[in-house]
Formats: structure tokens, C-alpha cells, sequence
């Protein structure tokens, strides 16, 4: 039996794919295949899975966060500026900074 599925809601933190795929160019490792978390969010996913066991009350604002932490518990690598030239000549800049354990890539609009 097949059911039909509705549209699947797909929720991308990224900057553009173009810029994903210049990645690589700079050091960051797969850049295509790892998860990509933009900084300004990281505020609201301070409250990830882990934090919550230990402490459910901070899903009540009891508790505000104590650091920024990378999904995997590390801390959030230091973040450098990298501008990239298009191909019109334009040029965008970005903060960009690799977990060295779970290779995520954290990035902010400079």
C-alpha cells in the first residue's frame, strides 16, 4: 500500500550554494555534506536535546545559557571573515569557522 505524502518542509541554514561550494577553497572540509548553522540562531538552539535532560526548566527561560555550544557539545570554533568575489565582481563577506570534531560550519552574514 502507498500513501501520498504531502510537501516536505525543508528548512535550510545555509548561505548560498555557490558560496557552500567555495568553501572548500578555504579549508573547510566537505562543505557540501556537513550541516551548516548560521550564529544568529544559535541562540535559539541554545536549548538543544542534551541540555534539556538535564535541565528541562531552561525550556521555561528559568536559566539563561552559559555559552554558545556546538551540537556536539564542543565549543563553537572561533569564526574569520572570508570575502568571495563573484562572478559579476561583486563581492560578499562572511564569518565562517569548522567544528573540528563534528565538522559543522557555523556562519554569519559580515
Amino acid at each position: 500500500m502507498s500513501k501520498q505524502w504531502g510537501p516536505l518542509e525543508i528548512d535550510c541554514d545555509s548561505p548560498p550554494y555557490s558560496i557552500v561550494r567555495a568553501c572548500t577553497r578555504i579549508g573547510v572540509h566537505s562543505p557540501e555534506d556537513v550541516r551548516w548553522c548560521r550564529l544568529s540562531g544559535l541562540q535559539e538552539q541554545a536549548a538543544n536535546w542534551r541540555q534539556l535532560i538535564r535541565s528541562p526548566w531552561k525550556l521555561f527561560g528559568a536559566a539563561g545559557t552559559r555559552g554558545k555550544s556546538c551540537v556536539c557539545g564542543h565549543e563553537v570554533p572561533r569564526v574569520e571573515e572570508y570575502t568571495f568575489t563573484m562572478i559579476s565582481g561583486t563581492e560578499k563577506s562572511y564569518l565562517l569557522g569548522q567544528c573540528h570534531f563534528c565538522r559543522t560550519v557555523f556562519w554569519e552574514d559580515a
